[in-house]
Order: structure tokens, then sequence, then C-alpha cells
């Protein structure tokens, strides 16, 4: 009889298998960070309704308004105070999962967990593109859009796609001019500063800046204990943070191309934009569903299927409290 040995692997094949390890690579997850950034608002359940409608007084305060008074004359004009508004109505948005009954008793992972995880993730990322888009191609409660700019002060859309990534890319200057405009325009920063969030082809090039790695980082306000997660420091009163979320566009303004190289930036103020959601204990409220008994439809219950539904909306609510820059990245 021949001696079975690992100096003869053929006559051992049989006995050895692979090693399967339990321990999950991590998976690729997005960085969200625009909604924590939005005006949130709660659509109460059993209200009538099916959308919000938000409000804006369309007056500016000027001192041109003001009159002089005769004494002894009553006053005979008046100042009008006039209120814009836009309805915004909700849309019910989900997906589901279905795994055998086979899979999920033999699987070497928990199949149902890792799905509603991943369930979890699209939801978020859906909002997230809802109100991204709102930013940069929506109009406000006033029909107005949000101020575009290009990078390294590049006129138009149409120059910045016909212009070289070495000459479009976004630098501190066109960060100080963005925040220079919010504040002209009377935009409040949101928790005592504005907010811009950068993909990180962007914040790569920021990071090759001098004016801007001179400023954050001699800056006392950027210590480590101010700083929010994904914060890379502080700028001129500008927090920035890098999102993986952002608009891209190719050729073409305002659709987006995941294979483009033009980048937009947001940089935001408060109240810029809004999100609403039914808010409660309703079946119309933000969840996950999972059905693993036997009904008439699966008498055998052989399937568990899980999936999450929520009932959502977000608008641009002023234009005046958001910039947006587009750009190219040096990035390779």
């Amino acid at each position: 009889m021949a001696l079975m040995s690992r100096s003869n692997p053929a006559s051992l094949g049989s006995y050895y298998q692979a090693f399967l390890s339990k321990n999950l690579i991590d998976r690729i997850n997005d960085t969200l960070k625009l909604n924590e950034l939005a005006q949130q608002v709660d659509l109460p359940k059993n209200i009538g309704s099916t959308s919000v409608k938000f409000f804006q007084f369309d007056t500016t305060p000027a001192s041109s308004n003001v009159q002089t008074l005769t004494e002894g004359t009553p006053i005979s004009t008046f100042r009008e105070v006039g209120l814009n508004s836009v309805s915004v109505s909700l849309t019910q948005y989900g997906e589901a999962v279905k795994i055998s009954d086979i899979l999920s008793q033999t699987s070497l992972f928990d199949v149902l967990k890792e799905a509603s995880n991943t369930l979890g993730q699209e939801a978020a990322l859906k909002a997230d593109d809802l109100s991204r888009d709102q930013l940069v191609t929506g109009t406000d409660v006033a029909g107005s859009a949000t101020e575009k700019r290009y990078g390294q002060g590049i006129a138009s859309f149409a120059s910045l796609s016909s212009t070289a990534a070495a000459s479009a890319y976004l630098d501190a200057e066109d960060l100080l001019d963005a925040v220079t405009a919010l504040k002209a325009n009377k935009s409040n920063p949101l928790n005592g500063k504005f907010t811009a969030l950068v993909p990180p082809q962007v914040s790569r090039d920021l990071l090759r800046d001098t004016d801007f790695l001179n400023t954050v980082y001699r800056n006392p306000e950027t210590k480590l204990g101010s700083m929010i997660k994904g914060e890379l420091g502080s700028f001129y009163g500008v927090r920035i943070v890098e999102h993986t979320n952002p608009f891209i566009e190719g050729t073409t303004a305002g659709t987006y191309n995941s294979a483009g190289s033009i980048y937009s930036t947001v940089v935001l103020g408060a109240d810029a934009f809004g999100v609403v959601k039914i808010a409660g204990d309703s079946p119309m409220s933000p969840r996950m569903i999972v059905l693993q008994n036997a009904d008439k439809s699966d008498p055998l219950n052989q399937t568990i299927t899980a999936g999450y539904k929520a009932f959502y909306a977000a608008k641009l609510l002023n234009a005046k409290r958001a910039v947006v820059i587009k750009s190219k990245s040096r990035f390779a």
C-alpha cells in the first residue's frame, strides 16, 4: 500500500478543503454628510396632506424704505410685506431582497443581517442624492437657483469643460470667494460656521494649496476638539468636510455623469435646504420590514424577505444660502 504523505499530495486531495474565514471584509461605504446640515421637518401623520409648504418673506430690508415724516401729518405710504411659498410633495421610496430558506439555514454568514445593512446604506445614499441634486440643479421658493462658481475663477461651465485640470482645479481663493458671496447675500452660518462639502478628488488639491494649509494649520480654531467628523479644518470661517457622493458632470451642465471630470463643491449656510419625512409611529415612517413567516403566498415558508420604505422629500429653500463651486481635479 502506498504511504499517504504530504510528499504525495495527489493521494490526499480528497482529504483537504479550504478553510473559510468568517471574518468578513468590510464593505465599501459612502461618507454622507449632507442631510446633517439640512433643515429637517417631520410631516405629522393623519394631517390630511402628502406635501409640506415652506414659506419665505420676499422682502429685503432697505433703508430707502424709511420715510421722512412731517409733524402732524399722518403717514400715507405703507411698506408692503410679501410672502413666497413652495409646496414639496413627498414621494415613497423603497427596495427589498428575498432570501431562500436553504440559504438562510446553510450559509456561513448571516445573510439577512448583511442584506439589511446594505438596504439601510442604500436608503441613506438615495436621501443624500435627492438633497445633493436639489442644491446643484433645483430652485428655491422664489424660483431661484444656487449661484454657480468655477474653479480658478473660470467664467462659465463651457469654459471649465474645455480647460485642462491643471488650470481648472479648486483652490483656497475659490473657497474664499464662495463664502464672501454667502456673506454678501447676508446668509447666516450654520452653528457658527459655513460648511463646504468637498469630494476627495477636490480636497486632494486643497491639501496641496499653500494658502489653505497655512491658514488651516495656523488657525487655533482647527484644534482637534473643535473639529467635526470628516473635517479637514476650518478656513476663514468655513468648515471643510469630506464626503464621497458629489454631483459629477461630464460635458453637459446639470446632468449627473459618474464618469465625468467636473465635481461640485457645495458651500452652505443655515437653512439652505430642507428634508421632509413622515413623523411618529406611522406605517409610512422610514423603517425596515422583515417577513419570515408562512402565509398564503408562501405556504411552506421557503423565503424570507427584507426591505425598507420611506415617504420622503428634499427641497432647496433659499438659493442665497448656498454656493456651488464646479471644478476639475489634478488627481490622476
